[in-house]
Parts: structure tokens; sequence; C-alpha cells
């Protein structure tokens, strides 16, 4: 005998006298008598004629032609669960992208990655399977359990679409509602369910609500029923007749008499712990969660933007050494020469330890200059996808713009609000890291990248004119990406900081850079590495406050040049070690200018990127 049939038969024998009553009273056609709690049976029957159903009696089961257009429309949100492609059970959506079911089905957050769940896995009207959907889940976006002896419950993130049509929007969601007028005793439930890994099937004849857990009791969260289900069927939906979600179907086991009685957690336990759980957690979790519980269907990725950060930030990837196929940059090789100016960490770690990785990028912070030393990004441009700035949305256009403190390190190694606010005549916050660049990969992959990169350590100070004046700086990624000088993976990496030599302007107690650099290295045509490195400087801009240009004052406007400079000039400019790329260099320096301690070329066109 299983666990989950031990912890059933106990809660059973708890229940006996509830069932033997509510049983005596559906075989007499004396349904309303079961329910001992005759405000909860007026509560029940009164939401039935608002929602027009019929009274089922002894001598008549009527259904409004309704009630299966309904059932259907649920049956999208279900799906069959899988680990490895083993059939494990059946869950559904709840709404905001959450997938539930039960703890003995998905007890594991590091096993999650081997899970799948197929939506629309049924026989149509020809007894075929077509046109199911396949998902994967995200547990590093969300997850909440709940032991098997407790609540025996799992709700996780949905994640990228492996197969198939149905898009979130289309599979809908299954609510969640702690309303006391779902259900009495008595009742008839329905099932739809996935019974040992079948295709979707459908409990609807001759299921009972037979009893109640007693409150105080330890049967208090679950209900007690007759239907047809078997292994696999855990997970599943339980409805009443108006298809009102009333439990999370968890298991089954033979009472004192010998017949098989269902048991399901109560949807008014799930809300309660929910919502006493959604106070502790991170808030894009809370958002997301408290979203699913106010019934929204889609996933909300407008307000998981607008949150602040996940600060779960062991759920990020960082910066890959070998995402170039066939070669390895190491970030803490580059860093080494300067790796004792690294910042700590709040744990205590140092040097290249304290790297601090985000969401498909990497960057280390200089105590001393309280800026990053570089960061390093890796761009799928097969996966890229572009995110709104003002919703924050997966979209075509872009950016909202709060930043954030990030909780590993102390911010006084780094440059917050106060000092941008200080001296806002001069700087604005500008990103080393783009905000577009690291956007790749799933949707919630997608925008957290997005919300990564709006933390304080990947800001730096940038003149106000400093994005105005660029033109070859901000696009030089999407032009090798999109230009078609790549192998077939459209895949770059791009280095990128502030050099932080000698050369400095003081603004309180920063010593704010006067240049900054940028290395894309990725694989050309022929199989061979490319590396392109870029010099800009503000320091022409740096005597001039914000104020207000008329279009005739435009001419005496100070502009940024922007150079073509060798690897090994800019290696030995910033102190790093850039020995693992250095012969990547695509470009070499006129004769006349090789003599020159830092050769460089003013870029006049696109062209000179490459």
């Amino acid at each position: 005998m299983t666990q989950i049939e031990n912890l059933v038969r106990r809660r059973l024998a708890l229940t006996a006298a509830q069932r033997k009553q509510s049983v005596q009273a559906v075989a007499q056609g004396n349904v309303e008598q079961a329910e001992p709690d005759s405000r909860r049976a007026q509560r029940y029957t009164f939401q039935r004629l608002l929602a027009r159903t019929a009274i089922i009696g002894p001598e008549a089961d009527f259904l409004p032609t309704g009630f299966l257009l309904q059932g259907a429309q649920c049956a999208k949100a279900v799906a069959l669960v899988r680990e490895d492609g083993v059939p494990k059970g059946t869950g559904f959506l709840i709404g905001a992208g959450l997938f539930i079911t039960c703890f003995h089905v998905l007890p594991d957050r590091q096993r999650a990655a081997n899970y799948s769940v197929e939506f629309g896995y049924w026989q149509n009207e020809q007894d075929k399977i077509s046109g199911s959907s396949l998902y994967a889940l995200d547990a590093d976006s969300f997850w909440l359990t709940s032991a098997e002896d407790w609540l025996d419950c799992t709700l996780v993130a949905l994640g990228e679409q492996r197969a198939g049509s149905a898009s979130l929007a289309q599979l809908g969601a299954i609510t969640l509602s702690d309303r006391a007028d779902k259900h009495q005793l008595g009742m008839a439930v329905n099932i739809i369910q996935h019974p040992a890994g079948a295709p979707q099937q459908v409990a609807l004849r001759d299921n009972y609500l037979l009893a109640r857990g007693e409150e105080g009791s330890s049967a208090a969260n679950v209900l007690h029923y007759t239907a047809d289900t078997d292994e696999g069927s855990s997970g599943a939906p339980v409805f009443n007749d108006s298809w009102q979600l009333v439990a999370l179907h968890h298991g089954a086991a033979q009472d004192e008499s010998g017949t098989l009685i269902n048991e399901g957690i109560r949807v008014s336990a799930l809300v309660d712990w929910l919502k006493a759980e959604a106070v502790n957690l991170e808030p894009v979790a809370r958002q997301r969660l408290i979203a699913a519980l106010r019934g929204e269907k889609d996933l909300t990725l407008t307000e998981l933007a607008r949150a602040a950060p996940d600060a779960n930030y062991a759920n990020r990837n960082g910066y890959q050494p070998d995402f170039l196929v066939g070669h390895t940059i190491p970030l803490a090789q580059i860093i080494a020469p300067r790796a004792e100016e690294i910042a700590p960490l709040r744990s205590g770690a140092t040097g290249v330890e304290a790297i601090l990785d985000y969401q498909n990028f990497s960057l280390a912070i200089c105590a001393e200059r309280r800026i990053a030393f570089l960061t390093a990004t890796n761009i799928d441009g097969a996966r890229y996808i572009n995110i709104n700035r003002d919703s924050g949305q997966p979209a075509l256009i872009a950016e909202g713009d709060s930043w954030y403190e990030d909780s590993r390190m102390d911010s006084r190694y780094y440059l917050v609000q106060s000092f941008y606010r200080e001296f806002s005549r001069w700087f604005d916050r500008g990103h080393l890291t783009r905000r577009s660049d690291p956007t790749w990969g799933t949707p919630q992959e997608a925008v957290r990248a997005n919300k990564d990169t709006f933390h304080f350590t990947n800001c730096s100070p940038q003149h106000f004119r400093f994005n105005q004046s660029l033109q070859y700086w901000q696009g030089v990624e999407r032009y090798i990406l999109e230009y078609g000088v790549l192998q077939s993976k459209k895949q770059i990496t791009v280095l990128t900081g502030p050099v932080l030599n000698d050369q400095w302007r003081q603004y309180g107690e920063a010593k704010v850079p006067l240049m900054y650099w940028k290395v894309v290295l990725r694989i050309g045509n022929e199989g061979e590495p490319q590396a392109t490195a870029l010099l800009i400087s503000q320091a022409n801009l740096l005597d001039e406050p914000r104020r207000v240009v008329t279009p005739a004052q435009q001419e005496g406007v100070p502009q940024i040049d922007e150079f073509r400079i060798t690897v090994s000039g800019l290696e030995s400019l910033t102190g790093l070690d850039f020995s693992a790329f250095r012969a990547w260099d695509s470009w070499q320096p006129a004769p006349s200018l090789r003599a020159d301690p830092l050769p460089a070329a003013l870029i006049m066109s696109w062209r000179d990127l490459l």
C-alpha cells in the first residue's frame, strides 16, 4: 500500500458516518438531505439557480447543453504530466502561466527540467489524437510546494512551448476560488483526467460527493467522493455541475466496506495556503501568484516586468565562456590581472569568485571606482526577443526605466541613485550591457534578462549626449547579427566596459571614466573567429551641463568620435587579459598608424566594423 493510500484510509476512517449518511440520501433520491450544513446547502442551491443548471432528482438527470460546452472549455487547461516521457499524472493551469499538480507527481524542483505537460491530448470525433501542444516547466521562474501529507500540491510556472500551436491564452485557465457555495454533500462531481497516462477522460456518471472532513480534524482539508479514477489521475481537477473547481484529486483507497473512495484537496484549503505563502515570496513571484488568484488567464509579463528583478539570483545562467562553439573565452581569465580590485560579495566571496551572474550576462565591479570593470554578454540572435521599453513585454519596440540594487553586494561598492540624482545635469544612467542584448530565450527568460540590465551594477555615468551622439557603437551588435557575416548559428559575445585608468573626472566622490570600450566576438562565415574592438570618449562632452539647445545651436554641440582599435592596444589600455581572443582581431591598422602607441581609426561607415 502506498503512502497516499495510507493517508486516504486514515482520513476515510474520520468521515465514515458522514459518508454512510450521504450514500443513503443519494440512494433514496433525497440528495438535499446529505448535506448537514443547512446554510451551505442554501448557498449551493441558490448558486445553481443563478447558473440555471437543472436540479438532479431521482427520476431525471437533466443538464443544459451548455454543460458540455463549459466542460470542453475547462478541458483545454488540463494536461498530461510526464517525466522523461513517462506518464506521471494530471495537472492544470490556474492563471498567470502557473500550473498545478500533486506534490507526489512533481516533488523535486531539480527534476522539473525533465518534465513536460501535454495539453489537448485527447481523441477527436474520429477517435484520433491530433492537435496537442507540449510545454516544458520552468521551476526557476516559480516553484511552490506542500508535501503529500499536508496539501499534496506543487505549483510551478509553465515553460517554453516545445510542440503544437495552442498559446497560453488559447489554453485558458481553471480559476481557484474559496467561495463556500460551490459544493454540498450528495452533489455530482465531474473529473477531467489522464488515468494511467491515457488520452484525456471525463468521469461524469454516478459520481457523488460523500464527505467533507470536519474542521480541526486531520481530514479538514479534504473531500471524499465516488468516481472512476486510476493511477495518473492524481492532480486532476474535480468540478461541480457548474464546472467550478472544488478539489484537486490526489488519491483513492478502499474504505471499511471495501468500496474504493476518492480523496481530493479542497480548493478553499489551497487558496488559504497560497494567500499565506504569497507574502513570503519574492516580488516577481508574488505578483504572479496574486494574478493567478485573481483569475488572470494570460501570463502577465507586463506586471512581471514592472516588478523588481527576481532576487533569486541562483536561477541566472550568467555569461557562458563556451558560448561560441569550439572556443572558450573565460571571464575569470580576462579579469585576472585586476582580480584583487574586484568588490567582494556579502557572502564573503572575493576576486573572480565575486563575479555577478545575471540572465545571459555577467560582470565584475571595481571596488575603488564603483563601476563595473566590464560586462560579458552572450547574444543568440536566432532566439532573440525584443522587449518593449514601456510595457516590459516581448514586443517590437522598446523600456520602463526603474533601476535596482543587487542584494548580493553592499551598495557602497557601486554608484546608486543618489549619485545620478545629484549629478543629473551631466549624466544619464547608462547601460553597459545594453538592455536589448541579453533578451533571448523563452519569454520569461527574456523579461528576466531585460530587468537584470536595470541593476545599478550594470550602470555607468554617461553624459546625457552620449547616446544621442553615437551611431556605430549602439548598433554594432545588431549589424553583425543581421548583416549575414556569421555562420548559421547567429551567436556573438560582447564585452564592454569603461576604461578604468588614471584618466577620469571627479564628480563628488566618484571618478567618472572618460572612455568606454567594446569588443564583439563571433565566428565568421568561413568558420574563423573574429573580434571587433571599439573605443569612444566622452571627455569633450563633460563641460556641458544639461540644457535646451535650439536647432540653430546644434552645430556647436560637441560630438563623439567612434574609433576602431586593435585588440592588443585595448588590452594595454584596460589592463585586462585578452589573450584568449587577441589573435582574432579582424582589423589591421594602416602602416601609417602602426607606430602609434594606440593605433586607432575613425569609423566612417558600417563596413568599417567588420
